[in-house]
């Protein structure tokens, strides 16, 4: 009687484990649909594309050379160059060779160019005896472009400043207005440039110089100031008329 019920549980067990697995593997089998709006979306965050790449987990720096293309989707940020060091822990890229980085239509040109990322800022400075350059598009000018050459750049797209120094040279087709300075100032969302040190603006031929100069974009106005004890200068050119 022993050896009969021994054979039937050896018999239970194995009819049960064989049932149990049939249930698993249906299971696996059947598909499961997962509704559009539930699919996962594509990721945002930083692509690297080069020749080669290297990246130390120990240090966290991801370096890319050669024809690097960077692509931040999140800020609307592209950039080429010929190489790339990604410093994971800091929060910073460092780009260097010919660098062009677009940014919603505006670009910023350089030899090297450092983004910080929880601040949004770039930091670019040119070649020996060049210059940094940036060309921002004005919406109030149907997509005209602002240029701004100078030894050194900083662009926040936080604050939507941007700071020029060392040798500033400022070009506004559409306006027709060329200007140089020390330093230059533009408040992307204010629609403001303000130019300090040494001004000279030249608008249409007529010119304006002092110690800081404001323009205000959009009323298309300047506010001219000196150092204390001299004297704004302007010079407008008059057509002259026939007096027949």
């Amino acid at each position: 009687m022993q050896r009969l019920t021994h054979t039937f549980n050896r018999y239970f067990n194995w009819r049960c484990l064989l049932l149990l697995s049939s249930i698993v593997v249906s299971s696996i089998a059947i598909p499961i649909q997962i509704p559009a709006q539930a699919q996962p979306s594509k990721p945002q965050g930083l692509s690297i594309q080069a020749d080669t790449q290297e990246a130390n987990t120990k240090s966290q720096i991801v370096t890319a050379r050669g024809n690097v293309q960077l692509r931040y989707p999140s800020r609307n940020i592209q950039a080429r160059a010929d190489l790339a060091q990604y410093f994971i822990k800091q929060k910073r890229i460092l780009l260097t060779g010919n660098v062009l980085i677009a940014q919603e239509g505006s670009t910023l040109e350089g030899e090297s160019v450092i983004y910080l990322i929880d601040e949004g800022k770039f930091i670019a400075n040119p070649k020996a005896k060049q210059q940094v350059r940036s060309n921002y598009i004005v919406p109030a000018e149907g997509g005209k472009g602002l240029t701004i050459l100078s030894n050194i750049q900083e662009a926040n797209t936080k604050t939507e400043m941007v700071i020029a120094r060392g040798s500033v040279r400022l070009s506004y087709p559409e306006r027709k207005l060329q200007a140089r300075a020390n330093t230059a100032q533009y408040n992307i969302k204010g629609k403001q440039i303000v130019l300090s040190g040494n001004v000279v603006v030249v608008n249409n031929g007529s010119s304006l110089q002092g110690d800081t100069i404001t323009y205000l974009i959009e009323e298309g106005r300047f506010v001219a100031k000196q150092k204390p004890g001299l004297p704004v200068q302007s010079i407008y050119v008059i057509p002259e008329t026939n007096a027949n």
